[in-house]
């Protein structure tokens, strides 16, 4: 197996959607049998630490907005300039 970028992030991708597939699975379990749930769990985390939950929130909802909206393109993007002019931008500028 080639170990490169894309192969890494697939891979993350997978594991995490499994994660998620299997804590709806204990959910789901849960839910059926009578024993807590895993939402009674992050309801009382909330209550009892609201400023974390919301700063987590608030990073959760950049880093799905950073991968879901992409890079910048058309009317109103920057141009592209080159390696070379990036590198040797003059800070004052």
């Amino acid at each position: 197996m080639i170990l490169n970028r894309g192969n890494v992030f697939s891979f993350l991708v997978t594991a995490f959607v499994g994660a998620i597939f299997l804590l709806m699975i204990f959910e789901t379990w849960a839910l059926f049998t009578g024993n807590k749930p895993i939402s009674d769990y992050f309801r009382e985390a909330v209550h009892a630490f609201p400023g974390w939950v919301f700063v987590i929130a608030i990073l959760v909802g950049i880093t799905l907005g950073h991968f879901l909206w992409g890079p910048a393109t058309g009317r109103l993007a920057p141009a592209p300039r080159p390696l070379s002019q990036l590198r040797n931008r003059n800070p004052a500028n």
